[in-house]
């Protein structure tokens, strides 16, 4: 009976990874019935495995073996999930070519004759973005113009990318064991085993674990210096990650020369992504402030009353606009000097995430890190595992944003009302 038991076991952990590389194989946001199963389906094993963890004892190093396994497994897939890699990949063949991606737009650039001879036409056909400037700061075109430099040794630009991600995510699985020593393996199964991180992370090939290198960095590291520098680091990779500034402590000269970090980040970002301000207000990341909306939570109540007024362009940047006296209100209370690092950093990206107009998937990845050590985290963890995935069903049907952000509404909004109650008994 213990035998059969114990195989049982063993058979689950084998299923999960099969689980994965079908989704990422066969997966398709066009189609509700696939998103459903995806939605449904990942997280209950994502869940149920957590309870049978004790099966690797503590043999740590299988465990681990096992959660670079899960990532091995993606490795091949095509973007099925998301097409953002199209325009990654268009904006690496003129950045390989010594051509500036930021000046013109895709369309742009086959209308002045400029691209046809790189070979850009599919990735043009397949992107989600021909008409918008690129947003993607300067290091980010580095690290996936290597991935596409180690995918010409496999003839395959995607598989370099992924396995660039691979062992990245094995470095962050290494650095997250380091970072809580004596941790149960069911903590390190929030990010280790993951379906967001393991899809959206490295099959998807979204950049969003870079940011959890950065941040691990910061949180093992206690070098002011180093802080500094993986601050830095982290504003070249995200535009959203210059709101952690609230979440840092420190003396005078602390500060001093973190601003002359913010200042040194911001002209990297304005002689590239910002090279033209207008146009990126018109055509680039301005429309994620008026234009462009996709599973928002609080954004859609600025959105309803605003269309009254037929002035609803304006909800993100209302949005913003109150997640920004938000922050300079709690920072000026010292509320942040109150908690941890890394539960001040949990705070700041759950407001962002709680006022952005935009929720992707992959968004939550970082937020995964922060709830890492957590208790009863595998809860809500599943719970985003759920939400995230069926968010893909307002590629099919528009209508189904009212019953997503009703669901988000009830989930979060059960979980955020304990966590407040949970921070007011402890600080």
């Amino acid at each position: 009976m213990y035998v059969s038991h114990q195989f049982l076991k063993v058979l689950l952990f084998l299923i999960y990874p099969i689980l994965l590389f079908v989704s990422v194989h066969f997966g398709n946001r066009n189609e509700f019935s696939v998103i459903l199963v995806v939605a449904f389906v990942l997280p209950l094993y994502f869940y149920f495995l957590s309870d049978i963890l004790p099966l690797f004892g503590n043999r740590f190093y299988l465990f681990l073996l096992y959660g670079i396994f899960l990532r091995v497994v993606v490795i091949g897939s095509p973007a099925v999930w998301s097409d953002d890699i199209y325009r990654y990949l268009f904006d690496v063949k003129l950045f390989l070519n010594g051509i500036s991606p930021y000046h013109h737009t895709p369309r742009e650039f086959f209308e002045f004759g400029n691209a046809l001879n790189l070979g850009l036409d599919f990735l043009f056909l397949k992107m989600n973005s021909p008409d918008y400037y690129s947003v993607y700061p300067l290091l980010l075109q580095i690290f996936y113009s290597l991935g596409t430099l180690l995918g010409s040794i496999f003839g395959n630009s995607l598989v370099g990318i992924q396995i660039l991600f691979v062992v990245v995510e094995s470095i962050n699985l290494a650095l997250i064991r380091k970072l809580y020593p004596h941790s149960e393996n069911k903590s390190y199964w929030l990010y280790f085993g993951n379906p967001i991180v393991i899809i959206e992370g490295v099959s998807q090939m979204h950049p969003e674990v870079l940011v959890v290198t950065g941040f691990l960095f910061i949180f093992i590291l206690r070098s002011n210096w180093f802080h500094l520098l993986s601050f830095f680091i982290l504003t070249q990779l995200k535009l959203n990650l210059f709101l952690f500034v609230f979440g840092f402590r420190g003396d005078r000269r602390f500060w001093i020369r973190l601003g002359l970090v913010l200042i040194v980040s911001l002209l990297i970002w304005k002689l590239t992504v910002f090279s033209d301000l207008l146009l990126q207000g018109s055509s680039g990341i301005g429309l994620f402030f008026h234009s462009f909306r996709f599973a928002g939570i609080l954004e859609p109540f600025f959105y309803f009353i605003l269309s009254i007024f037929e002035a609803e362009y304006l909800s993100g940047v209302i949005s913003f606009s109150i997640l920004g006296f938000v922050l300079i209100y709690l920072f000026k209370e010292k509320y942040f000097y109150r908690l941890t690092m890394m539960n001040s950093f949990l705070v700041l990206y759950s407001l962002f995430l709680l006022f952005s107009p935009v929720i992707h998937p992959w968004y939550w990845i970082p937020w995964i890190l922060f709830m890492v050590e957590k208790k009863n985290a595998i809860k809500i963890l599943s719970f985003i595992v759920f939400l995230a995935f069926l968010s893909y069903g307002m590629y099919v049907y528009y209508e189904f944003v009212y019953i997503h952000w009703l669901v988000s509404i009830l989930v979060l909004g059960l979980y955020g009302k304990k966590q407040i109650n949970y921070l007011r008994k402890t600080t």
